[in-house]
């Protein structure tokens, strides 16, 4: 429990939630936690970082979705045995995916904001240092008729010298990106074939609270979650995170070898 010891400061637009993620994830990743260890409570956990139970479970339900950690029934959570690698598989934009069962589907941007300092499983995502900036670009999907949420998409692109290092066309994607479509929609529309390929990972969880209210859903509901990453030539440029109601599916998802059809 030592290794997890000691307040949490918050540093500019970074939640807390994140700070908790990376303090556990860097104490998996150095083997402070080893394999197969098992996790302190959220009581114990909120105590030991002096933060509340509500941001604990929101870091435990992202470390569970990023394969870091897994619960076992009438035990608790416990460091995964196999550590993901770090990356995903490539997918089409969300907007493309949901649009054939739902073609009148709006994007509706909630956040654009430069984090000044990126957290660590988006550093690893992007292929960053955790010092350097980052974007963060979130956006609601909702059938434009009735307004009812079916998707929560958050988007990280890296920020300053690291974004402008993939040339003039993909900072002007992100400075002056499109409201009405999500970041990916965009890249893949005005790069095309450039956007390289990567990994992809499908999972079923609960959004928690903080995008349980922007899916206007409970925190425990289910949903599926879908984490990917793509490539510009052959270096990470995107991170995200989809978080999808039971109602957008079943769905088609098309990878670059192949296609996979995600749990109705």
């Amino acid at each position: 429990m030592s290794v997890l010891q000691g307040s949490i400061t918050a540093r500019p637009g970074v939640p807390l939630r994140v700070e908790v993620y990376d303090r556990i994830a860097g104490a998996i990743r150095s083997g402070a936690l080893p394999p197969e260890s098992l996790l302190p409570s959220e009581s114990e956990v909120g105590d030991a970082m002096e933060v509340s139970r509500t941001v604990v479970r929101e870091a435990l339900l992202l470390l569970e979705e990023d394969g870091l950690l897994r619960s076992r029934r009438g035990i608790g959570r416990v460091v995964s045995g196999d550590l993901p690698a770090v990356g995903f598989e490539r997918l089409r934009s969300m907007e493309s995916i949901l649009g054939i069962r739902f073609p009148d589907l709006a994007v509706h941007r909630t956040e654009v904001t430069l984090q000044q300092e990126s957290a660590s499983f988006i550093a690893e995502g992007l292929g960053i240092t955790p010092q350097s900036s980052s974007w963060f670009i979130e956006s609601v999907l909702s059938p434009s008729g009735d307004g009812e949420p079916l998707a929560l998409v958050q988007e990280h692109l890296p920020a300053g010298r690291s974004l402008q290092s993939f040339g003039t066309q993909a900072q002007r994607l992100v400075e002056s990106a499109d409201p009405g479509r999500t970041l990916l929609g965009s890249l893949t529309a005005e790069l095309g074939a450039a956007v390289g390929g990567g990994r992809s990972e499908v999972t079923v969880g609960t959004p928690g609270v903080v995008r349980a209210k922007l899916l206007q859903i409970r925190p425990s509901s289910p949903v599926l979650i879908v984490t990917q990453t793509i490539h510009l030539g052959s270096r990470p440029l995107y991170l995200s995170k989809v978080i999808l109601r039971p109602e957008a599916g079943p769905l088609e998802i098309g990878h670059s070898h192949g296609r996979s059809r995600a749990p109705e």
